[in-house]
């Protein structure tokens, strides 16, 4: 494990992390001791998943990437095809700036979509549509981003909740408030659901005007759950956010493509 962590410069924050290394072993070595491995890895799985179930009582998780399919791109590109110029859109430029101060709270929706539209309709320049851009064009383009969250992740945090043994589960993220809407509107609150099926506290950056990986957001969730750190586990996208959890004690568990969290928490709805 050593020489693997550090030939992949693996950065093992928690227990979930270490589980992951294991089948990496495996998948490895697979065809060079196929019985033998497979018997001592999956052992060593079976008693880190014990381990780690009996441990964690309360679970946070992140929104976009997490639960939420996302796709920043979506309103890059239409924000360009819009006619707001692509360098607003890198960072230390006035929209860049304006989305992060959306993201905490400090501007509405309705200022948020009105400036954005505005810098639309003073660049002249590439413009592909011959009407003026509207707000209502801004909210459909930044709401592209959000693609679904799959039924199956809304089935396993149903299931979390009822286990015996858990605390609490949570949302952590930073968002704004048009994703948020569009979240509740078309999967937490529809289809017969109801947003408290699946959480027991939320945490929104631009409610808390506070965002990851700002350790305080950590301490805040932490205080307000009246949990400990230790048995709690947080899953994000960014090894940014994680590290920062993990600074603060929580047990972490970074999400990427190849890593299913409901397989990796051996939830099983």
């Amino acid at each position: 494990i050593r020489r693997i962590r550090k030939r992949r410069r693996i950065f093992v924050t928690s227990l979930p992390h270490l589980r992951i290394i294991y089948r990496h072993i495996y998948r490895r070595r697979f065809n060079c001791c196929r019985h033998a491995i497979a018997i001592r890895i999956e052992r060593k799985i079976a008693i880190l998943n014990f381990y780690l179930c009996d441990m964690l009582k309360n679970y946070i998780f992140d929104l976009g990437g997490v639960l939420l399919d996302i796709r920043m791109k979506n309103a890059y590109e239409r924000f360009v095809a819009l006619g707001l110029p692509p360098t607003e859109l890198e960072p230390g430029s006035f929209v860049y700036k304006l989305m992060e101060d959306y993201q905490l709270g400090y501007v509405t929706t309705a200022e948020f979509c009105q400036q954005i539209a505005s810098n639309c309709a003073a660049n002249v320049f590439a413009r592909s549509a011959a009407t003026p851009t509207t707000p209502h064009d801004i909210e459909d383009a930044w709401n592209s981003i959000c693609l679904g969250v799959a039924d199956r992740k809304l089935q396993a945090l149903r299931h979390l909740r009822k286990t015996e043994g858990v605390a609490s589960v949570s949302l952590l993220s930073n968002t704004n408030e048009l994703h948020w809407e569009c979240c509740c509107q078309n999967w937490f609150n529809a289809n017969g659901n109801k947003l408290e099926d699946f959480f027991d506290k939320i945490f929104l950056s631009q409610e808390l005007h506070l965002q990851k990986p700002d350790p305080e957001i950590f301490k805040t969730a932490i205080r307000e759950l009246g949990a400990t750190p230790a048995e709690t586990i947080f899953l994000d996208d960014s090894p940014v956010n994680t590290a920062a959890a993990a600074a603060c004690g929580l047990q972490t568990l970074t999400v990427t493509a190849d890593v299913d969290w409901v397989e990796e928490l051996g939830i099983r709805p």
